[in-house]
This record gives C-alpha cells, structure tokens and sequence, in this order.
C-alpha cells in the first residue's frame, strides 16, 4: 500500500525503502521462528563445549572469542540504534522548529512511514508519529537480535577452530625417550590428544553446517533486498546533495544497509580464515 499510494516518483523513491526494511526485518525472524530447533541445537552445541574444556587454556582461548562477539554485538546494536535515530529525525526536526503550527498553508509533514490512518497527519502528528517509532523499533530489535545470534554463533565455531589448533600444536611436545612404535591406545597421551582433535572438529562442523543452513535462507532474501535498498537510498543521497534538510534519512538508510551487509559478509569470512587453522597446525 505504500507504493500504490504514492503519487509521484520522489514519494516512490521514498516508500520503497520502508518497503523493503520491513520486509528484510519480518523475513528474518521468521526464518529463525520455522528454524528453531537448529537454533536450539547450536545454542546447545555451545553449552556442551564448554562444559567439555580440559584446560584453563582452552577456556582463555574460547572466552576471548565470546568477549570479542559480545563487543561486536554491542557495537552493532549501538550502529543501528544511531542509524534509525538519524531516520526518525527528518519528520520531527522540521516540526519542531516551526514556530508557526497554525500556519494552514504548510505542507503536510511527512511520517517515517508513509502511512494513511483516516484522521488529520497534521492534527495528530505527534500520537501517529510515536506509533511509527514503535514500529520501526520493534522491526529494529528483530534484525538486531538475529544479527547479533549470527555473530555470536560464528566466533563460537572461530574459537573452537582455535582450540584444535592449540591442542594439535601439543601433540607430541610430551615424547620422551621411551618412545615405542607399538603404542599403547589406551594409554598414549598424543592418541588421547588428537582424538580429541578429531572428535571437537566434526563437531564444530556439524556447528557450523547448522549455521549455513539456518543462515542461508536469512541472506538469501535479506542480502538481495538489501543490495536494492542501498542502491535507492544511494540514489536518493546523490539528487539530494544540494537539500541538507532532506539528505539526512536516506543518507542513514543507505549507511544503515552498508553496515548490514558488512557485518553479514565480515563474519562469514570470518568462519572461512578460521576453519583452516586445524590445517595449518599440522
């Protein structure tokens, strides 16, 4: 309905990206509301490795992996919380300044989405407005959330990359003199050790292929829409380069969608350096 309601191309440039966001937010929570029960398997998997370290080394390693998700959660909230605070200026700044409101000849303000309530916009600006922001805030904690469960995930698996390698690198380091072809399965350490290795890196490859299958169908829908958004809002940036009072919301959107497919790409090149460290340590 925004879109059929627009009446010229600006109101079009400027409904489809509300359009879009809305979408991109609903198809993710969606995903992961029908894929829940990976969900529940990977937050699992995450438990059950941490309740099978041997080592305070092994613990180090993997919680500085979890800290580092955690700061990256945080600063992503932070990002699009600023973001959409910039999007939800252009409306009310304009409203605020003006110390004429009984000006009738004024110009409608325009709302964050392009809604239509059947009540006077300009009458009930503020009470329509504020129902606006709690949608776009309920969208926004959505994506957040989702977004912040896919980084968490990822150096979760990253830290247990991480762990194979340290106890890979301890295999044999505790060889004596004594060494026998004939080994004793049993009671050799460095048999025990990469067991051990072989045992956590089916796991954390069965993590990880949890992860893709959950996360492909997020990025499948969200990465392409995000590509077309970014694209208008871009659009939208260069016509209004000469209108500072206009630049503001699709300079945020544009920003915004940036950002997103950044940390979605960042993190999966993430998994790809770390899943070759087992390699390497050999």
């Amino acid at each position: 309905m925004y879109v059929l309601a627009a009446t010229n191309m600006n109101d079009i440039m400027e409904s489809v990206p509300s359009v879009i966001l809305s979408i991109i937010f609903s198809w993710k929570v969606v995903i992961i509301m029908f894929d829940i029960k990976k969900v529940k398997y990977c937050l699992q998997s995450i438990e059950k490795d941490w309740q099978l370290l041997n080592t305070n080394t092994e613990r180090t390693i993997l919680q500085r992996h979890a800290e580092y998700g955690q700061f990256l959660a945080t600063a992503y909230a932070i990002f699009v919380h600023v973001m959409q605070i910039c999007y939800i200026l252009k409306p009310i700044i304009p409203r605020l300044l003006d110390n004429d409101i009984t000006n009738s000849t004024k110009p409608i303000p325009k709302l964050v989405y392009p809604v239509e309530y059947g009540v006077d916009i300009d009458q009930y600006f503020y009470p329509i407005s504020i129902h606006c922001y709690l949608a776009l805030f309920a969208h926004s904690f959505g994506t957040i959330a989702v977004d912040i469960l896919y980084c968490i995930l990822i150096q979760h698996a990253c830290g247990m990359f991480t762990i194979i390698e340290h106890i890979l690198e301890e295999v044999g380091k505790d060889n004596n003199a004594n060494f026998q072809f004939k080994l004793n399965k049993t009671t050799d350490i460095d048999y025990k050790k990469a067991l051990n290795c072989l045992r956590k890196h089916l796991q954390v490859i069965k993590f990880v292929e949890s992860i893709e299958s959950v996360f492909t169908k997020v990025f499948l829908i969200s990465v392409n829409l995000n590509v077309i958004c970014g694209s208008i809002s871009g659009i939208q940036v260069i016509l209004n380069l000469d209108n500072p009072g206009t630049i503001l919301t699709p300079l945020a959107l544009y920003t915004g969608q940036l950002g997103h497919l950044f940390i979605q790409f960042w993190q999966a090149q993430f998994i790809l350096d770390y899943s070759t460290i087992p390699w390497e340590s050999m």
